[in-house]
Parts: C-alpha cells; sequence; structure tokens
C-alpha cells in the first residue's frame, strides 16, 4: 500500500499546455479520498510549486527549487531551505561568464537577473496555473504573478553575489552553443561543490552538493514514518532519476527521456494523455 505519491511538474503533472488537465486533478483528488497523500517535487519556485498544489487540493509538504527548499503545502511559508555558499556561487558567475554564458539566481521566490529582458520578464507569468478560459496575460494572473518577483542586480553579478545578504537556492546556466554549455557542465561538476541537473538542450540547474529531489523526499518521508516502499514517484527529466530510482514505485512518463524510462519501474502515458492519471488508476488505486 501506498502513503504518498510524489509528482514533478513540468512535463510530468502538467500537460504540454502547462496545465493540471481535469482527469488528472480528479485521480489525484480520488487518491487524497482514499487516504495516499500527494505532493509536488519540482525544480520551480517555491510560490508555482505551491500555487499548483493548492489547485489540486494536495496535503503533504512540497518541494521546489530541486529540492533546495520544503514548504508548507496549506501556507507556502518555508519549512527549510538550503542554499548555495556564497563563495562557490561567486566562482560560478566567474566561470559561466568567463565562457560567455549566462546565469541567473533564484532566491525564495526572487529571480535575480544581470538585468531585465524578454525572456526574463516573463518568468513570473510563467510559473502561474494557467486556466483555460483566461488568456495568459499579466492582468488575468496578476494575483499569482505578484508571489514572483524577477530584480535586477546593482552593478555586476558578482558584486550582487558578494553584497546580498538573501539565501540563493538554486542558479540556472544557459547557452544556446552546446559546446560551450557540455565544457562547463564538466567543469563546474569537477569542483565537487555543485549538484548539477540539466533540465533542457540549452540549460542546466546548479544547486549545492547534496541537494536533489530524492534527499529532500526522504528528509519529509522520515519526519512521516514513512518508508520508500510507500512511495511512487513519477517523473520525465535528469533531475527525477535519484527520486524514481529511491521510491518503491518509480514512474516514467511517456514523454521522459530514455535514462528516465531505463531506471524507473512501470512508464505511464505521456503528460499529454494524462500519463499521471493513469498511473494513479492503474497502480495506486488498482482500477484498470
Amino acid at each position: 500500500m501506498y502513503k504518498l505519491l510524489a509528482l514533478d511538474m513540468d512535463g510530468t503533472l502538467l500537460n504540454p499546455d502547462k496545465m493540471i488537465t481535469t482527469e488528472t486533478r480528479h485521480s489525484i483528488q480520488a487518491l487524497m479520498q482514499a487516504g495516499v497523500k500527494v505532493t509536488i517535487a519540482s525544480g520551480r519556485f517555491p510560490a508555482s510549486v505551491w500555487l499548483h498544489a493548492r489547485a489540486a487540493g494536495m496535503n503533504f509538504p512540497l518541494i521546489a527549487l530541486n529540492g533546495a527548499v520544503t514548504l508548507d503545502a496549506e501556507t507556502g511559508n518555508i519549512f527549510a531551505g538550503r542554499p548555495l555558499h556564497k563563495a562557490d556561487a561567486f566562482q560560478l558567475v566567474q566561470a559561466v561568464h568567463g565562457a560567455g554564458a549566462y546565469v541567473h539566481f533564484y532566491g525564495y521566490n526572487k529571480l535575480f537577473v544581470q538585468e531585465l529582458n524578454d525572456m526574463n520578464t516573463r518568468w513570473p507569468l510563467a510559473n502561474v496555473v494557467v486556466q483555460p478560459d483566461k488568456a495568459l496575460t499579466k492582468e488575468n494572473y496578476k494575483d499569482q504573478t505578484a508571489l514572483i518577483r524577477v530584480e535586477p542586480v546593482e552593478k555586476s553579478m558578482q558584486y550582487f553575489i558578494e553584497s546580498t545578504d538573501e539565501p540563493l537556492y538554486k542558479a540556472a546556466v544557459i547557452c544556446d552553443d552546446s559546446d560551450v554549455l557540455k565544457r562547463l557542465y564538466v567543469e563546474l561538476q569537477s569542483w565537487g561543490v555543485f549538484q548539477l541537473t540539466r533540465t533542457g538542450s540549452r540549460r542546466f540547474d546548479v544547486n549545492a552538493a547534496g541537494i536533489s529531489k530524492r534527499v529532500a523526499l526522504e528528509q519529509l518521508c522520515r519526519e512521516q514514518d514513512i518508508v520508500p516502499s510507500e512511495v511512487a514517484a513519477a517523473g520525465d527529466y535528469d533531475n527525477d532519476i535519484e527520486m524514481l530510482r529511491w521510491a518503491g514505485l518509480g514512474i516514467a512518463m511517456g514523454n521522459a527521456n530514455e535514462q528516465v524510462k531505463e531506471i524507473a519501474r512501470v512508464v505511464t502515458g505521456s503528460n499529454s494523455e494524462d500519463g499521471v492519471a493513469e498511473a494513479i488508476h492503474r497502480y495506486l488505486l488498482n482500477r484498470s
């Protein structure tokens, strides 16, 4: 009997239009009515994780920023956080800028950028709970976008790192040149102070060493007296692999990377086919 289901967001809980479908939401609610708790484990901002969990009525502490932050599902308040070390973040900026790539940093619901541009100014809007009957505009979602701020730093990013008291929980390194991105990944990994996860073809995330969705989920489960065999987890990308390998039931989405499918115990439908709902009914509620 499973006591907990942990869901990645992008590519898993959310369909390609970044929505929780009616079928998926109903299956989650049926699972909770059956006594199983449900949570989110995501690389997204805490506010985005909380908003989506609230929309589905989830009832277990949440995981954001790849495991660097855990938060209350009811209030959205932080339980615990493990930020990057300031000296490591400073060296990270030097290496990334030296390679001609871009980096920004995530605080608690704050995105710190070198300067505002078309990409980062839309970040809050990209984190809202999308409604099918509402166009994706700032005006329509201003109550949600107000929870996430994009802040340009003063002077340089190096100066910001040295002078800020803000905890920085994650960095994202972005580059259109795949060779440069690969070299940076290898170099930063060799330092031994970071946890790196590929999150797309042109970017990867950087957390402090030892930070992962699995580690955060394991800690929450320990606090709730839930053992790994009682946990099901679903995901689709590199930052889900350790969580799926640790869980009693690791579920790969049909749209998942091949390496995710290889380590998962089962493969469900894609996120465009309500794969989460399919997995809930087939493996957790035991309905065909």
